[in-house]
C-alpha cells in the first residue's frame, strides 16, 4: 500500500533561501519519497500569511518557517494553532536562547544577515579571486590567497574552492599531473597554506566516468582507466611524501561542505599552532635579553 504524501511547507520572510537549506539538510536524514515541499517567499504580510495557512489547512500540511519581525510570527502561531496545523520556529528557538544568553534584545529586522557589509564584500571578492586562480591560473598572486588546494584531476578542486569562496576564504586550486610539475610559486608560498586532496582509486574512476558521460565520451576511455588511475594516485602519493607539511584531506565520498569545514578548522588550528609558536619564541627571548 502507498503510504500517504507528507507536505511541507517552508516559510520566509525574504528569499527563503535560509529556511531552504535547514530543510534540505534536515530531509537529507529521511525517505522522501512520498514528500513534496512547497516553498513560500517574501512573507512579510499577514494577509499572505492567512492564505498560505488556509491552504496549509487544506493539505494537511506542517509549516516550517524563519519569521524574524515579532508581528507577523506571532500572528501565524495564532492563526496555525486555530487551524490545528503543527508548525516549526526554525530560527525563533535560538534567537530566545541567544537573547538569554547575550541579555539583548533581537533587532527583529527581516533579512538582517543578508545586509551588505563588509564581509559581503569579502564573499564577492574571494569569488573573484577563485575564478582567476581555478586549475592553476594566476599562479603569480598565488601569495594572495588563503588556501590553495592540490590534487589529481576530478577531485573536487573547483567546486571545492567555489563553496569556500562563498564562505569569505580566497582560494586557488593547482591540478597535479605526473609529466607535468607544479607552477614554482606553489612551493614558494607560505606552506601553511596548501592543502593536498586525496581520494580512493575506486571513487576516482566514478567521477571520471562521469565526467566522461557529462561530455559525451565513452565512459571506458583512458582518462577513467583504472589501471591509469592507480598509477596516478601512487605517483600523487610519492609526491605527497616529499611534502609532508601538507595536510591531506580525503575527499572520497564526502559533501563539498564536509570537506571545507575539514579544512578550515584544521587551518584555523594551524595557524592558531603558529601564532602560538611565534608568541613563545618572542617570549623566550624577551627572557633572554634579561
Amino acid at each position: 500500500m502507498k503510504p500517504e504524501q507528507k507536505i511541507i511547507y517552508l516559510v520566509g520572510e525574504r528569499t527563503g533561501q535560509t529556511i531552504s537549506k535547514v530543510a534540505e539538510a534536515v530531509l537529507s536524514q529521511f525517505i522522501t519519497d512520498n514528500i513534496q515541499v512547497r516553498v513560500f517567499t517574501m512573507v512579510e504580510d499577514t494577509t499572505l500569511i492567512l492564505s498560505i495557512l488556509s491552504r496549509a489547512q487544506q493539505e494537511k500540511a506542517l509549516v516550517a518557517y524563519t519569521i524574524v519581525a515579532p508581528h507577523n510570527r506571532e500572528f501565524l502561531e495564532r492563526e496555525a494553532a486555530k487551524r490545528e496545523l503543527e508548525t516549526v520556529d526554525v530560527m525563533g528557538n535560538f534567537i530566545v536562547k541567544l537573547s538569554l544568553f547575550l541579555e539583548q534584545r533581537p533587532l527583529g529586522i527581516p533579512g538582517k544577515q543578508h545586509q551588505i557589509d563588509a564581509n559581503y564584500y569579502r564573499r564577492i571578492e574571494a569569488v573573484e579571486f577563485a575564478v582567476k586562480h581555478d586549475d592553476g591560473r594566476s599562479p603569480h598572486t598565488l601569495h594572495r590567497a588563503d588556501i590553495v588546494l592540490v590534487g589529481l584531476s576530478r577531485t573536487g578542486k573547483t567546486p571545492l574552492s567555489a563553496y569556500m569562496a562563498q564562505m569569505g576564504w580566497k582560494v586557488a586550486n593547482i591540478p597535479l599531473f605526473p609529466d607535468i610539475s607544479p607552477p614554482e610559486e606553489t612551493f614558494a608560498i607560505d606552506q601553511v597554506k596548501v592543502y593536498g586532496l586525496a581520494i580512493e582509486p575506486d571513487a576516482l574512476v566514478r567521477v571520471r566516468q562521469e565526467r566522461l558521460k557529462y561530455l559525451g565520451l565513452p565512459d571506458d576511455a583512458k582518462y577513467a582507466d583504472r589501471s591509469k588511475i592507480l598509477q596516478e594516485i601512487e605517483w600523487c602519493q610519492t609526491f605527497y611524501r616529499k611534502h609532508p607539511h601538507w595536510p591531506l584531506i580525503d575527499v572520497s565520498g564526502r559533501a563539498i561542505e564536509e570537506v571545507a569545514a575539514r579544512i578550515t578548522q584544521l587551518h584555523s588550528a594551524r595557524l592558531q599552532a603558529r601564532q602560538d609558536r611565534d608568541s613563545h619564541r618572542q617570549a623566550q627571548r624577551r627572557v633572554s635579553r634579561e
